[in-house]
């Protein structure tokens, strides 16, 4: 009993000497001009809200290294979500946004204050069954953005501009279904939004969701680029609700840059979600191994935005934490064409949502337990 404790204790401190560890470095000379690595600090929210329950389950734990697993996830600085939703609306979202600015400032304007902006799925990404239309007007997704941009001010902030804007590629070949049925609109608010917030904004760092590797054609990635804005901002995101390897979306993103660049759109790089892919598994891998149950059953803990966690160290196609946020890069690939890894992915969330349900503990425990990221 004591000598678990002991670990438990000293992983906790492990925990908590990352979490306030700088998490970025000086600019690498493959990469000199990227936005994200400068030395101010990288911070976990401290906001005790239903919209960090992470943090809430973690000061809530009392054995030590089930809180030391929670800690994993609960003190690493991460993309916070801010969402269309009823508690993140127009008349809300500025004074939620200011809240957060300042709790990942804590005094300090060099902080990085990182979040990920998602309004063009007011209804939800599937109704009854189906792709909803755009259901909010331009003038209201409009204001919107403009209080976000407000609540922002002049923060240093990297920002995840519409995770899922993928689905706007509005592919429908191979096996991917229900393409989204007003994908110009959304696209069209997608561009508004890069241009008003990199003119509005001083120092920010923006970038479009680009799906996946395991997704997009390159040539889908670039026409949803094109159309959505990239022009204004630093680059696009992968990875968000997908799994696959950092080496598969880094290699993704030196051929996406590289088609923008013949494109005339040259210089932009990429963030990759690393939150869940420390065993990372592509669509068709996941169809093949847990497929059949999900649609044979409709168990939404076999579905691919709620892929089951791995239960072993040798499991595979499973969700795990991967590597840490950094800007830190090894392979001369990524530090060419990728920013950071970042943790804009929710993994150890039921379906990647918000909210404290039920599952998220559970979840975290074990994707901090059986990742091979220490």
């Amino acid at each position: 009993m004591h000598r678990f404790t002991a670990l438990g204790v000293a992983a906790l401190a492990t925990v908590l000497a990352l979490a306030v560890a700088p998490a970025n470095a000086a600019p690498d000379p493959l990469n000199p001009s990227n936005p994200l690595a400068d030395t101010g600090p990288w911070r976990a929210s401290t906001i005790t809200t239903r919209a960090n329950p992470e943090l809430i389950n973690y000061r809530a734990e009392t054995d030590p290294v089930r809180k030391a697993a929670l800690g994993r996830i609960a003190l690493t600085p991460r993309v916070r979500w801010f969402a269309n939703c009823a508690s993140c609306n127009v008349s809300t979202v500025r004074q939620s946004v200011a809240a957060y600015v300042k709790d990942a400032q804590r005094g300090n304007p060099r902080a990085l204050v990182q979040l990920a902006i998602f309004g063009l799925w007011p209804d939800g990404e599937v109704v009854r069954g189906k792709r909803p239309a755009m259901s909010w007007s331009m003038t209201r997704y409009q204001r919107w953005i403009k209080q976000i941009a407000a609540g922002i001010g002049t923060a240093r902030v990297a920002i995840v501009l519409e995770p899922d804007l993928a689905i706007s590629a509005n592919h429908g070949n191979d096996g991917r279904t229900m393409p989204d049925p007003t994908p110009r609109t959304r696209m069209k608010m997608a561009a508004w939004a890069a241009k008003y917030l990199s003119q509005t904004l001083r120092r920010e760092a923006i970038y479009l969701d680009a799906g996946s590797a395991d997704w997009l054609y390159v040539d889908e990635a670039v026409r949803l680029l094109k159309a959505s804005g990239v022009q204004y901002v630093r680059g696009f995101a992968l990875g968000a609700t997908h799994y696959d390897s950092v080496p598969a979306n880094v290699a993704f993103a030196a051929k996406v840059s590289a088609a923008l660049s013949r494109a005339g759109i040259k210089g932009k790089r990429a963030v990759l979600d690393t939150a869940d892919n420390g065993t990372p598994f592509t669509w068709l891998q996941w169809n093949a191994r847990w497929g059949p149950r999900f649609h044979a059953t409709g168990d939404l803990f076999y579905q691919f935005d709620n892929t089951p966690t791995c239960r072993s160290r040798t499991e595979t196609v499973c969700q795990t934490l991967g590597h840490r946020p950094t800007t830190r890069m090894v392979r001369r690939d990524a530090r060419r064409y990728v920013d950071a890894y970042l943790w804009f992915g929710r993994g150890w969330r039921w379906m990647q949502q918000g909210g404290n349900d039920p599952y998220t503990k559970g979840r975290s425990i074990r994707m901090a337990t059986y990742s091979p990221f220490r």
